[in-house]
């Protein structure tokens, strides 16, 4: 079975391919989460991307980066003791949040479901590279699925089911349009006189 993992600060987050879909997983020492998503559900040529940085540890580096600056011109008139007093702490949170503001920003990748779930990975993590081969093998293993599922032409089903079987794959760039024509072509050469066929 194929493994996808990715760790960043104390988080992680796994993918393990399956014969019809994933099994993703993420989680921190605080909480986690697994769930199985088919290959029916995944839209594989719905991709986002995010950079994201935390806006309360921007503010606050910068909330204090100007009581610190503020501060340093002595506006409120502290004795020389408190002002040091001030201006080191001041000065030491802003750093601290600034830092802090660094290292929490990330970029994020995220693959929409069809019931409206996204899964969500980090971006460039563990390196370009290695997210694209990912992505690569999720859109492989899942129209490996997906043809193996819906190009079967089935004698008892409706023709009009199958179609929209077709029309669905072509649809999501599963088959070209020369296959999508292909198997509509093989499906029409069935006998006329097959159960729920309609010409």
């Amino acid at each position: 079975m194929e493994t996808f993992v990715q760790k960043r600060m104390f988080t992680t987050k796994s993918v393990q391919f399956t014969k019809e879909g994933i099994i993703y997983y993420s989680g921190n020492f605080i909480n986690s989460r697994e769930i199985f998503i088919s290959f029916d559900e995944i839209m594989i040529n719905n991709i986002t991307r995010e950079f994201i940085t935390n806006k309360i540890f921007l503010w606050i580096a910068v909330g204090f980066g100007l009581f610190f600056g503020v501060s340093a011109l002595n506006i409120f008139k502290f004795s020389n003791e408190t002002l040091h007093i001030i201006l080191i702490a001041s000065g030491i949170i802003c750093i601290l949040f600034f830092l802090l503001t660094i290292f929490s920003r990330k970029h994020m990748l995220y693959i929409a479901t069809l019931s409206g779930y996204l899964i969500d990975f980090y971006d460039f993590n563990p390196s370009k590279e290695l997210i694209t081969k990912f992505l690569d093998s999720l859109k492989k293993h899942s129209y490996k699925y997906l043809k193996e599922k819906y190009t079967r032409i089935d004698e008892d089903l409706p023709f009009e089911k199958q179609l929209d079987n077709f029309i669905y794959l072509r649809d999501k760039k599963v088959i070209s349009q020369k296959e999508y024509i292909a198997l509509k072509k093989k499906l029409k050469n069935l006998e006329p006189d097959v159960k729920g066929f309609r010409y």
